[in-house]
């Protein structure tokens, strides 16, 4: 085996901490998150990861990995990974467009984070330029959902609501979308040394 190897990152999400947000228990007073989440059909990427591995297999598999074909060379033959083996190992549907893995222009990230983040232009224009594109920090992001769900605690009833607080309805997408940046940031697309998540997959 070569030393020089990497290991993939292996239970990243526990590494970045996603226990310890504090996620809105599933109680009727919280179906406006819930309810969100369960339409993303992302949810049950909150009980994936890896407790215990086996290090000498990742290893060897890691050993048997040629990028040239993206497949796995194994003594029984050439075997890739197909979306449904991602289905089956992840139970996250594959379905809608396939994105495109472009680049963000940097503007376009600013929006994004504006626009459906909730983030002040002049943070979201730091965060970009900071991060050479349209990148976000994990330790910002994850700021900014404590912050979002800070104030969206302070939410009564949606009936109930005077028309200022009406105004701040358009936060609980935001912390929606803010939470599930987060958790596809921490369990698919985050790397061993990885501080940032491409803006694209919001």
């Amino acid at each position: 085996m070569q030393a020089s190897r990497k290991m993939p990152g292996v239970s990243q999400g526990k590494k970045l901490r996603l226990s310890k947000l504090q996620i809105p228990l599933p109680v009727d007073d919280n179906q406006w998150f819930w309810k969100l989440v369960d339409r993303s059909r992302l949810r049950l990427l909150l009980v994936t990861g890896y407790e215990n591995i086996s290090h000498g297999l990742v290893c060897a598999m890691c050993e048997r990995w040629h990028e040239e074909t993206n497949s796995f060379h194994l003594p029984v033959g050439e075997m890739t990974i197909t979306l449904d083996d991602v289905v089956s190992l992840l139970d996250i549907p594959v379905v809608g467009r396939l994105i495109q893995d472009d680049d963000l222009h940097p503007n376009h990230g600013v929006e994004m984070l504006v626009d459906h983040l909730m983030f002040v232009m002049g943070e979201a224009v730091g965060q970009v330029h900071g991060n050479s594109g349209a990148f976000i920090t994990y330790t910002a992001l994850k700021k900014q959902y404590e912050t979002l769900s800070s104030r969206c605690n302070h939410l009564g009833d949606e009936e109930d609501l005077s028309e200022e607080e009406e105004e701040l309805s358009c936060v609980r997408p935001a912390c929606v979308k803010t939470f599930l940046l987060l958790l596809l940031g921490y369990i698919l697309f985050a790397g061993k040394n990885s501080k940032t998540i491409s803006l694209l997959w919001r």
